[in-house]
């Protein structure tokens, strides 16, 4: 590996390492902020602070420090690094390793699931399958809907259609994806005990959205959902081992499931719009141009604190 390559392989973990914990330790301060506000009521909040040391982390070091540093950095070039850039370089590499695991954990169960012989195709997108005690919308990016035999035994044809609503709402959504990305950020928050309270909360609002879309304010079909709710919950007890992932969308949710069918059957059915993705693919694209036309401008200063740093600390 020659110098240049080395040197920004070994600099580019350092910064992440040092750019993750510190964003982290930011999220961990908001994390109490947002979960005791109205925030907390709202998905895109709770998945803002959940990713923001992954994102910021990520974004310095590919749009920032990468290319400051093969634009600025002579070729010739041979440094030494200290301890501490060494420790911070091995935490960088263990938190991308630990995301690429999970990655791949992902990725078999997709794949795993589109090898199995075990489907029968019920409905565009819906799948019958022998060995699932309940329903659940399964992969990340190709979307199934699969039904267990017993469920399609045990409900009506009505609470069958607000249970399959209810998926599909989780797939208009983009659940799962948002569940793959929470699942697999390489950052250090992901361990502390205020992100999984984020990623709990935001799993609960995801539920209830999901919830609200699949009866649309319609008091029958709110009762059939509740209905639903709990007689899969009881045939999921004795589960059978299936193809799963923790990135997958499940109808039986039991930490919420009382919760739920209270809120279905109080009274005042739930309603909820349309999801706009729009408005947030337009947010997202505007601060991507924003931090690329601001990248030019910083790199000389990116590459001097670079340095810097390399004097200081041992």
């Amino acid at each position: 590996m020659n110098a240049p390559l080395l040197s920004t392989l070994v600099l580019g973990l350092a910064w992440f390492a040092a750019v993750n914990i510190a964003a982290s330790a930011l999220a961990w301060c908001a994390a109490s902020l947002v979960l005791n506000s109205g925030a907390a009521r709202r998905g895109g909040m709770l998945l803002a602070t959940r990713l923001f040391p992954a994102v910021s982390s990520l974004l310095f070091v590919a749009a920032l420090f990468v290319p400051a540093h093969w634009m600025l950095e002579p070729g010739d070039t041979q440094e030494r690094y200290g301890m501490m850039v060494w420790a911070l370089s091995a935490i960088g590499a263990l938190i991308l390793l630990r995301s690429g695991a999970r990655v791949v954990s992902v990725a078999r169960a997709g794949w795993r699931l589109r090898a199995c012989r075990a489907l029968n195709r019920v409905d565009p997108g819906v799948y019958e399958v022998q060995g699932l005690a309940g329903v659940s919308l399964a992969g990340v990016f190709r979307t199934r809907i699969l039904v267990g035999s017993a469920v399609r035994r045990v409900l009506s044809a009505d609470e069958l259609d607000v249970a399959l609503a209810h998926e599909r709402a989780h797939r208009l959504s983009l659940d799962n994806l948002q569940r793959f990305v929470m699942f697999c950020a390489p950052d250090v928050f992901g361990g502390a005990a205020l992100a999984r309270d984020i990623e709990a909360r935001w799993r609960a609002t995801a539920e209830w959205l999901a919830d609200a879309r699949a009866v649309h304010g319609d008091g029958v079909r709110a009762v059939r959902l509740a209905s639903a709710l709990v007689k899969v919950s009881r045939l999921a007890s004795p589960a059978v081992a299936f193809v799963t992932s923790p990135a997958w969308s499940t109808l039986h949710d039991p930490p919420l499931l009382e919760l739920r069918v209270r809120r279905l059957v109080g009274g005042h059915a739930p309603d909820a719009g349309i999801p706009r993705r729009g408005y947030a693919a337009g947010a997202g694209a505007l601060l991507v141009a924003m931090l690329v036309s601001a990248a030019a401008v910083a790199y000389p200063s990116v590459h001097v604190l670079t340095e810097t740093l390399l004097r200081l600390i041992p």
